[in-house]
């Protein structure tokens, strides 16, 4: 069995696009790149966290066995199974689907079927160039040729960083920035801790050598931002005291975006 897509549009749509686990916000899709993963309650395979061998292969692929995590918040619980049971993990379940949405829009099937990745609503698209113009064919129709102005696309804008890039994305990278910046600002007291060996840390830790953060794929977007988070912002003299005196780190991703309160 595998998890079907009617189940995925449903766990998603349900979802309202966040992590499952309390107190995290990360998003499962950010500007059409899937950043979380389908999490077993009961795993699928036999070894796995919290595997069940009276389910049938039909249940464990079940809507009611599922939930949707961010990669950090999945490695967690996978990686502590006597801790999120699941009997704990069903509760959560059912704690955050309750205010989800009920209806399966297109924009959230579009999004959903990224999540099994789906590319197309079961239909071929191909393009054939001829002279000036250019034939569509979805599902086997030929179109009629569009005319693509060559002189304009010479002159499209394209990025410095890959496509699937954190510096292709506008949103991952200034987040990434924002933390940054603040780590240089926690650290001001403390003359040896530069933004430049701040910088290096990030380096070290993900092995870009000559690369920047920015050079890094869309799919560690969340590792890099809980790096910043963890060991440059929470180790901090400022972030200390922030920890101590039970106030926030930093605004997280889905506030960043909605903008200064």
């Amino acid at each position: 069995m595998t998890v079907q897509l009617s189940t995925i549009k449903r766990l998603y749509a349900k979802s309202s696009n966040q992590c499952a686990l309390p107190k995290c916000d990360a998003p499962i899709i950010v500007n059409g790149i899937p950043v979380g993963e389908i999490c077993h309650i009961r795993a699928r395979r036999k070894n796995g966290p919290r595997y069940d061998p009276s389910l049938s292969a039909r249940d464990r692929d079940a809507y009611s066995n599922l939930l949707l995590l961010c990669r950090t918040c999945h490695k967690l619980v996978d990686s502590d199974p006597k801790s999120y049971t699941p009997e704990f993990l069903a509760e959560i379940k059912q704690m955050h689907e309750a205010m989800g949405n009920f209806e399966i829009t297109p924009e959230i099937a579009r999004d959903a079927m990224l999540l099994l990745g789906v590319r197309n609503n079961h239909q071929k698209t191909s393009a054939k160039a001829s002279g000036k113009g250019i034939a569509i064919a979805v599902g086997g129709n030929v179109h009629a040729p569009i005319t693509v102005s060559q002189a304009r696309s010479e002159h499209r804008h394209t990025s410095k960083y890959p496509t699937n890039a954190i510096g292709a994305d506008a949103n991952m990278a200034g987040y990434v920035d924002y933390l940054f910046g603040l780590a240089v600002d926690y650290w001001k007291s403390i003359d040896t801790m530069t933004p430049g060996r701040l910088g290096k840390k990030i380096k070290r830790k993900f092995r870009l050598k000559t690369r920047t953060r920015n050079h890094l794929p869309v799919e560690r977007f969340q590792e890099l931002v809980d790096f910043i988070i963890t060991e440059l912002l929470a180790q901090s003299p400022a972030g200390k005291r922030h920890i101590r005196n039970g106030t926030k780190l930093c605004r997280t991703f889905s506030e960043w975006r909605r903008g200064p309160m």
